[in-house]
């Protein structure tokens, strides 16, 4: 897990950079809070937007921005872009894949299938969001930050064990 590469793809329309903060800043929170909690290795950070961002802005702080569109364009974008992700590092050994969206849920087949095949799977939500992808299964997600504190930096929220899934 400590070098494995972790990709991030992020839906900045539904979670955008936190006030006070710029791409930059937050390009290097997420690295951090991904290496203070054991995903040390090569961070990708892809973020999905609309075409009133400035490509340059994100580039040159380390962030692939895609003009994405309407919410369903987005999401198509973000689902096409994790199994290229997820194949182009397919060589390099098990792998991370973060997700940053208001709701998760909407990726739980294609999450459920990558955590199948190996793939650690990351995600961040805002605070004002259901916690856990609500139609992945029980184990899907390695860890879960709130969006804002993952822009900060900090760590993931601690997500108590669902007792109708314990098999002791």
């Amino acid at each position: 897990m400590a070098e494995a590469k972790t990709g991030v793809f992020w839906d900045m329309e539904d979670c955008p950079i936190p006030e006070g903060l710029d791409p930059g800043s937050v390009y290097r929170n997420i690295k951090s809070a991904l290496a203070n909690n054991g995903y040390g290795g090569e961070v990708t950070i892809c973020a999905f937007g609309d075409k009133n961002q400035i490509p340059g802005y994100f580039e040159s702080a380390g962030i692939e921005l895609v003009r994405a569109g309407d919410k369903r364009a987005r999401l198509l974008g973000m689902m096409n872009d994790f199994f290229s992700w997820v194949r182009q590092n397919r060589g390099a050994g098990s792998s991370n894949l973060m997700v940053i969206s208001h709701d998760t849920s909407e990726f739980a087949s294609c999450l459920d299938g990558l955590a199948e095949i190996g793939q650690r799977i990351l995600l961040a939500q805002p605070r004002m969001t259901p916690r856990r992808c609500r139609k992945c299964r029980v184990n899907t997600a390695s860890a879960e930050w709130l969006w804002e504190t993952l822009a900060a930096g900090g760590d993931p929220i601690v997500i108590p064990k669902d007792p109708s899934h314990d098999h002791h």
